[in-house]
């Protein structure tokens, strides 16, 4: 049975979950919905558009088993390679930069990025799981 290390990212709460299931998806602590993806994320919806100073912005918007939602935004110099502008989890901003869990880009999204064009990630790591906190 997998365990999984998650961490809140409203309240900054560390936690474990054990179990073949997708993980609830609140925070034990405070009841947030701010933590990892439960389970795969699917894309849903995306968009790419250039930027008045050449650079090409893609947002992407996935879900996760829970139905929530997750956003990116990348930004991407002209010779195409990315770096995370923004990141939302279910309808929170939050800073990609302040937790290397965020930094992780789901596979299905470096899938849609890339058919954009957007390879590889300058900015933060890219991750090759979708389970958990990847």
């Amino acid at each position: 049975m997998p365990v999984l290390s998650l961490r809140c990212y409203r309240c900054g709460t560390e936690y474990g979950y054990v179990g073949a299931e997708p993980h609830p998806a609140t925070c034990p602590s405070c009841g947030e919905s701010c933590v990892a993806p439960a389970g795969q994320l699917t894309v849903e919806e995306s968009a790419a558009w250039e930027r008045l100073d050449g650079r090409t912005t893609v947002w992407i918007r996935a879900t996760d088993e829970r139905a929530r939602p997750f956003e990116f935004e990348i930004t991407a110099r002209t010779h195409g390679s990315g770096e995370v502008a923004a990141l939302k989890v279910d309808g929170v901003s939050l800073d990609p930069s302040t937790d290397e869990a965020l930094g992780r880009i789901p596979r299905c999204v470096r899938d849609e990025l890339a058919e954009n064009g957007v390879t590889p990630f300058s900015m933060l790591a890219t991750g090759s799981s979708e389970r958990g906190s990847s």
